[in-house]
């Protein structure tokens, strides 16, 4: 990625298994829109940049890639070649390699439903006038014990990826955070070694344009928050921030009331109905999530692997991920 209300229809994985020499098994892996959805928008997204993409995908051990991915991959870094493989590099090694934001991500999972209870999340269905998704996110209990930092980095990605899952190539998306309930008990709960990798993946690995980062009712303490964030943050990233301490109505100039739920002064439905049917549409995609674990995890037997020991670093790390023993959160990340 170069820093710079989601409709869901029918999910559509289709597994075939082929045989060849070096692989018994492989997914074709669909997304719930097509390849001819983001050519309409963007011509640039031709046959030979996605077929040399998915050159370098197979050259790594990484197959069935769906072209609608490696779309939204050289779309979010504007078409640069070198750009978009490193966005490549990140996205497939952190998705192996950091399974506290990548693994288990079956929303069925109790440790996730607990934080789709005690938290909010919800891809706005109505885009900026710019075209822009707005990924909403807050409390939903302000209870400390109740936050559980990496459950809560995983749904968010997660809802980027279900509006990446429908939507395809977009202008650029927008994360929209309120602080509203946030207590100094909740850095607690929050680990160093997390933060940091959650500012790698969205200014690394995340395959969308990044507009800005907007925070409502931003706390009092946001001095104690910002020093722990902003070693992290590139200062093209940290330009996006923008904090709002005062009415609701200080971010209109920026996202229109017609985007945002009645809670803010919007014209949409309100944030407890809007979380409800995104807690809904995520069970929708469950396998999807499920399917897409399985393709980028190893999820192939050791014998059936296409990552052998003369790939590339990228490879060996997707290799050594496949053989950990992962789970969600149980307690307080460590720091």
């Amino acid at each position: 990625m170069l820093v710079g209300g989601c409709h869901f229809i029918s999910l559509r994985i289709k597994k075939n298994f082929l045989q060849s020499p070096s692989s018994s098994c492989f997914v074709m892996m669909h997304l719930g829109h097509t390849i001819q959805d983001s050519r309409a928008k963007y011509p640039e997204l031709t046959d030979e940049v996605l077929d040399d993409l998915q050159k370098w995908t197979e050259a790594r051990g990484i197959p069935g890639v769906p072209v609608e991915q490696l779309a939204l991959f050289t779309h979010s870094c504007y078409y640069d070649r070198e750009a978009t493989l490193r966005c490549m590099s990140v996205y497939y090694r952190m998705r192996a390699t950091i399974p506290e934001f990548f693994a288990n991500r079956d929303p069925k999972m109790e440790c996730l439903q607990h934080s789709l209870r005690a938290l909010q999340f919800v891809g706005l269905p109505v885009p900026d006038p710019q075209g822009n998704r707005i990924i909403f996110h807050r409390l939903a209990d302000s209870r400390p014990s109740q936050y559980i930092f990496n459950d809560g980095i995983k749904l968010l990605a997660m809802a980027v990826d279900a509006s990446l899952y429908s939507d395809g190539c977009s202008p650029g998306y927008i994360f929209l955070f309120d602080m509203q309930g946030v207590r100094l008990g909740h850095l607690t709960r929050l680990s160093v070694s997390s933060i940091r990798k959650f500012f790698e993946y969205i200014q690394e690995g995340l395959p969308v344009r990044l507009k800005g980062i907007h925070v409502l009712n931003a706390v009092w303490f946001m001095d104690k928050v910002l020093s722990l964030i902003r070693p992290f943050m590139k200062r093209e990233l940290f330009d996006m921030l923008h904090l709002y301490t005062g009415d609701v109505s200080e971010v209109y100039d920026h996202i229109p009331q017609k985007c945002l739920p009645k809670d803010f002064g919007g014209d949409l439905a309100m944030v407890k109905d809007l979380h409800e049917a995104h807690t809904l549409k995520l069970l929708e995609l469950r396998d999807y999530f499920l399917e897409e674990e399985r393709l980028f995890r190893g999820g192939c037997s050791a014998g059936d692997s296409k990552i052998s020991s003369s790939s590339s670093a990228l490879s060996e790390d997707l290799r050594s991920s496949s053989k950990s023993k992962d789970g969600c959160t149980a307690s307080a990340p460590d720091t």
